[in-house]
Formats: structure tokens, sequence, C-alpha cells
């Protein structure tokens, strides 16, 4: 197994174990405990990402940032759902109201794609 794959899925690790306690991160002091983890993470990618001479470095990096941007997205579109809706989310297969579907895919897709346009916009920018 290629070790940029290997380390892709440690640094997606966290990111499950979040996934599944969602709800406790209305909690400040656990989301601050979680969020400093993702900061460990992603210093902890960048830091391979500069010692490695591989192409799929790009890969593991990018592993790294998942969890951090998954909490920065969950925190924004949970506020925002909240003022709208009055109520907490739910995520789940299958959620009492529809309008959820929404805010799953939202949080689920911007935690897959914003690391790669993150890093195509800074090396667009500084590069």
């Amino acid at each position: 197994m290629n070790i940029d794959i290997l380390l892709f899925i440690i640094f997606t690790i966290p990111l499950f174990i979040v996934g599944f306690q969602i709800e406790r991160l209305n909690d400040k002091k656990i989301f601050t405990i979680w969020i400093s983890i993702a900061i460990l993470l992603i210093i902890t990618g960048i830091l391979i990402e500069d010692n490695s001479n591989n192409e799929l470095r790009n890969f593991s990096y990018f592993g790294s940032q998942m969890l951090f941007i998954f909490l920065i997205l969950q925190q924004i579109t949970r506020n925002i759902y909240f003022k709208i809706f009055n109520r907490e989310p739910e995520i789940g297969k299958f959620p009492k109201y529809k309008i959820d579907y929404i805010y799953t895919f939202v949080i689920s897709i911007g935690t897959m794609l914003l690391p790669i346009l993150i890093d195509a916009f800074i090396f667009k920018k500084f590069n």
C-alpha cells in the first residue's frame, strides 16, 4: 500500500469519529478540542508534504485538511440552519425533514471539494 494512501486513511479517521458524534460539537469545549486536533493534523500534513518527493503527496495533505474544513463548515451551516428553521439539523440516513438532506449534502461535498479548491486557489494566487 502506498504511504500516501495510508496517511490519508489515518488523517480521515478523526473525521469519521466526529461524524458519528456531531451533536456533541455544540459544546464549545468539545468543539475547541476537535479544532485543536484538526490544526495539529494540518500541521502534520504540511510537514509530510514538504518532506515528500512523491507525486501523490497532495493526497495525504488533502486528508489532513478534511477534519478542519468539516468542523468549520458544520459550524457555519449549523448556525445558518438554526437561524432559518429554529431547530438543530439532523444528519443521518432518514432525517425527519427532507431539508436536512441539503444540510448533509453541503457538509459532505464541501468537506471533499474545499481542500482541492483552496489548494488550487493558493497555488494560482502565489505561484
